[in-house]
């Protein structure tokens, strides 16, 4: 439902009036049912009460509550057909409050004329009020260019103002037109009653369970369904991993609730899902992924105080502007510092390093450059490659001709791609010499290189969140998985179960459900499927151990 929550319309606190001589017991009785949110009861009792001919001034008033409680049943189509005769026909106060509602069910529907024309009709000031912080509630989601075409017709609408304000103050440049709007609104001065906005905490439902928003691209590639989702799907993929654990979590006596919502990579799809009341309860936002989603979501956090985190990436530029931001991934800094660090205790200092072309693995060479250098390490060769180079840089910098003929003493390899990584395993299980060569942990999954040819050839995997295969908690995981969904998990359902396991540990009943105070005070956490997290002063994980197969076994070096 696109409407505000019921507990934000009784927050309104609009005066429950009614028919002030005797009322009739059924009639009293069915207001009573509305309190207790007995809504289809008090429905069935109100309906003999609304025959005008039969009780007069009383059916408009058992018509007004009968709206009320259709909108509390969600029945948006039902309780806007009861108001629109109201607001036409009723007592002054009855045409009102029965417009204030229309533009509730308006605002949620989209249809932003009817709903501000239903606002513009009140003259009431107290309501005239809310029906403005219902405006700005609502519309602070909506595309700039729909505000901007409602603002000529509703500039003395205060809520529509402040939301177009806000939006054209947070964008990093301005049309000419849109440039002239915001001279003429940036210093408007709403009354009291319409900036004293509820801040997110202020209205946020208290309860002992902990609420999680899943703000992800599901259909990434098209579709608009779940049930058009592949399997192959990494999205869903992680999704099931989070399920997984949810249930692990309550198994074990925790309280927990995930909701998901789809973004279709649209920014102004996230604009909607957010008018969506979860998010008046929400403890942390697991989404979204990719960077034209994130300024949506990264705003919508700063105003109502809700933490969020990227579940995939390792790109942290441009997180420490926003204070709500973190990352479950070791940032591209962090892999980069721990890769430096490891490559220390080699006697030679000298590095050929490779990287793919993604921006991920681009920022890691640069990073890995910087720190190198600081470190004294000598970068021999550093070259972005395609599948097709990997022969010929080995070739570049000698390792291929034998190992006394070599340019580098470590090779440094930074990509995910199954097409680098094939080759170079061909390549190395050819040399007649074994040579260090450091890899990013997606290599132990490719499922062409077996865990004793990668042993023997002297890899070493940078730790991002790596599954411990060899423990007891990884291999209970597996099996409970395959036996629900027939299939084993992939590294993206592994990212998922550990993902609600550490949000599950850092914010509970027991140590309150204010994750980003909760994470600041932790330092080490143990991982339950990895080798464990450490946020202590960063927005992402900063625990990348180096790792390596000893006897088929994953080993922290």
């Amino acid at each position: 439902m696109k409407i505000l929550p019921i507990l934000y319309l009784l927050v309104l606190c609009l005066p429950n009036w009614g028919y002030s001589q005797q009322r009739p017991e059924n009639y009293r009785q069915a207001l009573q049912l509305i309190d207790q949110e007995d809504y289809p009861a008090a429905m069935e009792l109100l309906r003999p009460f609304m025959d005008d001919q039969a009780y007069g001034n009383l059916a408009g008033y058992a018509t007004y509550h009968f709206g009320r409680a259709a909108l509390g049943n969600e029945q948006l189509e039902l309780a806007k057909a009861t108001f629109e005769p109201l607001s036409r026909q009723g007592t002054k106060d009855q045409k009102e409050n029965a417009s204030f509602f229309l533009a509730l069910i308006d605002f949620g529907q989209e249809r932003y004329v009817e709903a501000l024309e239903s606002v513009a009709r009140i003259e009431s000031k107290s309501l005239r009020m809310e029906g403005y912080k219902a405006t700005y509630s609502f519309m602070k989601f909506v595309p700039t260019s729909i505000l901007m075409v409602h603002k000529d017709q509703f500039e003395e609408n205060y809520g529509l103002m402040l939301a177009l304000r806000e939006k054209l103050a947070a964008q990093p440049s301005l049309s000419s037109a849109e440039r002239l709007v915001y001279d003429q609104i940036e210093d408007i001065s709403p009354p009291e009653e319409v900036v004293n906005i509820p801040e997110k905490d202020e209205r946020k439902e208290k309860n002992q369970t902990l609420d999680i928003a899943l703000v992800l691209p599901f259909n990434y590639s098209g579709g608009n369904d779940v049930a058009s989702l592949a399997a192959s799907n990494f999205v869903f993929e992680l999704y099931r991993g989070m399920i997984h654990a949810i249930e692990d979590v309550r198994a074990n006596g925790g309280k927990v609730e995930l909701r998901s919502f789809d973004t279709k990579r649209d920014p102004e799809e996230i604009e909607k899902i957010f008018n969506d009341p979860f998010f008046t309860k929400a403890d942390i936002i697991v989404g979204p992924i990719y960077p034209e989603e994130i300024q949506e979501v990264a705003r919508f956090a700063k105003e109502q105080n809700i933490p969020f985190v990227n579940p995939l990436s390792n790109i942290n530029e441009g997180l420490s502007s926003k204070d709500e931001a973190f990352l479950f991934r070791p940032s591209t800094v962090s892999l980069a510092k721990s890769a430096v660090e490891y490559l220390k205790r080699f006697e030679g200092n000298r590095v050929a390093l490779a990287y793919s072309g993604t921006s991920r693995d681009e920022l890691l060479a640069k990073n890995f450059e910087t720190f190198a250098r600081l470190g004294g390490i000598t970068i021999v060769k550093s070259q972005k490659v395609l599948p097709r180079d990997m022969r010929a840089f080995f070739d570049e910098v000698g390792i291929s001709d034998g190992y006394s003929a070599a340019k580098a003493d470590v090779v440094v390899i930074f990509s995910d791609d199954p097409n680098v990584a094939s080759p170079t395993f061909s390549l190395v299980e050819s040399l007649s010499t074994s040579v260090p060569i450091l890899v990013l942990d997606s290599w132990l999954f490719f499922n062409f290189a077996s865990y004793e040819m990668m042993e023997a050839q002297d890899f070493h995997f940078i730790s991002n969140n790596t599954p411990n295969l060899a423990s007891e908690a990884v291999e209970s995981f597996r099996n409970s998985y395959f036996d629900y969904y027939k299939t084993f998990p992939g590294l993206n359902a592994y990212l998922g179960y550990e993902l609600v396991q550490w949000i599950a540990q850092v914010a509970n009943a027991e140590k309150g459900f204010d994750f980003k105070s909760n994470l600041n005070k932790s330092r080490y956490i143990e991982g339950v499927l990895s080798f464990g997290f450490d946020f202590t002063d960063e927005s992402y994980n900063k625990y990348v151990p180096i790792l390596r197969l000893e006897q088929g076994a994953i080993e922290i070096e």
